[in-house]
């Protein structure tokens, strides 16, 4: 009997991609089987279509990228169903599966598991390494996943890997109600920490970035800071009464922004780093040391998700104002162009593989 076949999205080299037919993957026990409904681009993606990760993201080719993604079950393994998934639930997820028996999982800090990039022992990661979600359908594991709300769209819900990337950073920055912030870029992540921030009870929150995504961050009620024209952490000083402010999530991913984020924040305060430099970036480690600051890594979103929709719901967040575009998979070449290009004002630009 012939291989069904689905259409995907198929990275066959650095900056080599095609719209093709591939087979429908098979699950595992503990996997299910889902229709993809939407799949948002990740700002990741375009360094890894790049190239930038060689042997590491991908560690080989062919690979089928896309790791933002919601969907409905199709097919359930037995552990699955065991579990209590079924066929026909609408649920969304992240790129991250840790192997579950490392020191590292057992401590629910799985994404920083010890097994890493070893499939044998159990380890994905979605559209990295990992067979991914620009398709019709992917097969993933159910520590994977979470149920979204029937009143909760495929589209905010394909947000909710970054989201919960966000929340996790904002959680790490120790913010207290009432805590001044500066988020450091005015992307996607920049757009979600200021949500995140006010809904945590931040005070005064600033953000930096230029152009219509800083307009928007000035919408969503941040105090903006066009670094194009202004010093960022002058500014800052001058707004803080040259205390600097007590939390900065650094979003900007430059080594400029790295150097603003330790300049700008307050003795005593702490930088929470979402993005990733493409180089190595000096820092002031005296500085650091002697106003006891805090600089935290943070790595993806490791046990947020589920909190992650609980808070868009309950709180009514609006994600789908983030979302500027939409296509069809087969599309793709002028979705990608569009968003890494940053044309027509675009922000989160989703796919529609089954459309």
């Amino acid at each position: 009997m012939a291989e069904k076949l689905m259409k995907a999205i198929r990275l066959n080299a650095p900056n080599d991609f095609e719209f093709c037919d591939i087979p429908i993957p098979s699950i595992k026990s503990h996997e299910i089987l889902a229709r993809v409904e939407t799949v948002a681009i990740c700002g990741t993606d375009p360094h890894i279509f790049a190239g930038e990760y060689p042997g590491f993201w991908p560690k080989s080719f062919p690979l089928i990228p896309g790791h933002e993604w919601s969907g409905t079950i199709v097919r359930a393994g037995e552990a699955a169903k065991d579990l209590g998934w079924k066929e026909g639930e609408r649920l969304c997820g992240i790129s991250h599966v840790g192997c579950g028996y490392c020191a590292m999982c057992m401590k629910g800090r799985y994404t920083l598991c010890l097994n890493y990039g070893h499939e044998e022992k159990g380890h994905r990661q979605y559209g990295h390494y990992s067979q991914g979600a620009y398709a019709q359908y992917i097969a993933v594991s159910v520590k994977s996943i979470a149920r979204i709300p029937d009143s909760m769209s495929f589209n905010v819900a394909a947000c909710m890997d970054p989201f919960s990337i966000a929340l996790h950073a904002v959680q790490r920055s120790n913010l207290e109600p009432g805590d001044s912030v500066l988020v450091n870029g005015s992307g996607a992540q920049g757009l979600m920490s200021i949500m995140i921030a006010r809904a945590m009870g931040a005070g005064r929150i600033f953000a930096s970035g230029s152009g219509f995504r800083l307009q928007v961050a000035a919408q969503l009620g941040a105090i903006p800071i066009n670094y194009k024209n202004e010093d960022v952490v002058e500014r800052i000083k001058e707004l803080t009464q040259g205390l600097g402010v007590s939390r900065v999530i650094e979003c900007s991913g430059t080594p400029d922004g790295v150097k603003q984020a330790c300049e700008a924040v307050a003795k005593g305060g702490t930088i929470s780093m979402i993005s990733l430099p493409s180089k190595e970036v000096d820092i002031p480690i005296r500085r650091l040391v002697l106003d006891e600051i805090d600089l935290r890594g943070n790595r993806a979103n490791p046990n947020t998700l589920e909190p992650a929709i609980a808070m868009v719901q309950e709180n009514h967040i609006d994600l789908e104002r983030l979302i500027t575009h939409s296509f069809p998979l087969s599309e793709f070449s002028e979705a990608f162009d569009i968003f890494v290009n940053r044309k027509d004002n675009s922000l989160k630009v989703v796919l529609k593989p089954n459309d």
